[in-house]
Parts: structure tokens; sequence; C-alpha cells
């Protein structure tokens, strides 16, 4: 799950080396990847969040992240190709890091 989210993001990165159209065009493409991941991370994190011992702070930074990249996935048209990649790498960092506290919580 998190070497398809590295994947994703590193597929947007490398799409930068091309011209605007081709890297909206591969953000188009490789977004329903990322969303897929991160939704299935953020469901995992959500249950082991519900045996309470994980931090508060912690479940609430994920929460954000997800909430703002799930807003992506459902209307990648209301955003900027940058504005994509730096949310999909933002909602990754926060719940990499919440995992990371909840496999340490386990």
């Amino acid at each position: 799950m998190r070497s398809l989210i590295i994947a994703s993001v590193a597929a947007l990165s490398l799409a930068s080396c091309t011209t605007t159209g081709s890297i909206d065009s591969a953000i188009q493409k490789n977004l329903p990847q990322i969303c897929s991941a991160a939704a299935t991370a953020h469901s995992a994190f959500v249950i082991v969040a519900s045996t309470g011992d994980i931090k508060q702070r912690t479940v609430a930074r994920e929460a954000a992240a997800y909430a703002a990249l799930d807003a992506i996935c459902k209307d990648p048209g209301s955003v900027t190709a940058a504005t994509a990649l730096v949310k999909a790498a933002e909602a990754y960092a926060a719940i990499t890091l919440a995992l990371r506290e909840a496999k340490a919580a386990e």
C-alpha cells in the first residue's frame, strides 16, 4: 500500500520533466490510484485509532490530511496539477506518520 502511494507520487513527479499538458494528463491518470491507496491507509488508521491508543492530535492531523485529499479525489477538476500533487504528498506524509504511531501503539 505504501509503495503504491510512493510509486504514484513518483510517477507524478517524473511527469514534471515534460510539458504542462503531459503533467495534467499524468495526474489525471494516476490520481485514482493515489486516492485508492490513501483511502485504504485511512481506513486502516481509523480502525487502529478507534482503540483509543493514538494521540488525539495525530488523529486530527490524519483526518485533516485525508479530508483535503478526498476533496480532490471527488472533484479532480477543481484543482490545478500542482495543488493535486502537493495535497497528495501532504496526505501521504500525514497518513504515513499516523500509521507509524499506530503501529508503535500496538
